[in-house]
């Protein structure tokens, strides 16, 4: 019995450009890519290139991926929009029936990555992440008949449990998600100075914000400059 193969793995199904080459963007070098290629090394200057081409495709979901195409860790924390995928299709079973809850995490990633284009020092993996998990714990916080005070910590303490399995089930780097845990952990008093934290309570801060134009003592209360000049864009 033959054993089953990935139509994306059969090269007889492959088309025009799916072997292509690209520059190293270290010394110039053309480096030839099959689509399959997460990354290949510089035959020149021997540095690890990502595939500028590569699309992470069923390997955001499949049970095999690692197996097809290597470990994808990397990849998630160099390219925040594949793990935006990913960590989107993982926390939407914690918004079943929470359909606004749902659109203002969305909104609040879509802010994300405007503003990580603009903030170089942040770590878009560790901002991402945060932002997508900060209220996977809303749901079940308000199922529980949590009250008001005690509702935002409810939440964040459960979306920190939350986090914390799902970062490991798809193995984020280890640095990555101690960096999370503490941005969600509502005990820890070290972070405000940190621009991972600070950049994501403005972003959820932005989400959270009525439709219109925002008024100049909402936009002083954001921490960074980026966020200021989005807000004033609104």
């Amino acid at each position: 019995m033959l054993s089953a193969r990935c139509p994306g793995q059969d090269r007889r199904n492959w088309k025009p450009g799916d072997i292509f080459e690209h520059r190293c963007p270290h010394c110039g070098t053309f480096i030839e890519f099959f689509k399959t290629d997460a990354k290949a090394k510089c035959h020149n200057c021997g540095n690890q290139i990502l595939n500028p081409n590569f699309n992470m495709g069923c390997a955001l979901w499949c049970a095999y991926a690692e197996q097809c195409v290597g470990d994808i860790s990397n990849i998630f924390t160099q390219r925040p929009e594949a793990l935006r995928d990913r960590l989107e299709m993982e926390i939407r079973r914690f918004f079943i029936g929470e359909s606004d809850r749902l659109r203002y995490t969305i909104k609040a990633a879509e802010i994300a990555s405007r503003l990580l284009e603009v903030e170089k020092e942040a770590e878009p993996p560790v901002v991402m992440a945060a932002v997508l998990f900060h209220d996977a714990g809303y749901k079940h916080c308000l199922e529980n008949g949590e009250d008001i005070e005690r509702l935002n910590p409810c939440i964040l303490e459960k979306s920190k449990e939350i986090a914390d399995e799902l970062m490991a089930s798809i193995k984020l780097p280890a640095k990555v998600r101690e960096k999370v845990l503490k941005i969600l952990d509502v005990n820890c008093r070290e972070k405000e100075k940190d621009i991972n934290f600070q950049l994501w309570q403005d972003i959820v801060t932005l989400a959270g914000a009525s439709p219109g134009p925002l008024d100049e003592k909402f936009i002083n209360k954001l921490y960074r400059e980026s966020s200021k000049e989005y807000a004033k864009t609104l």
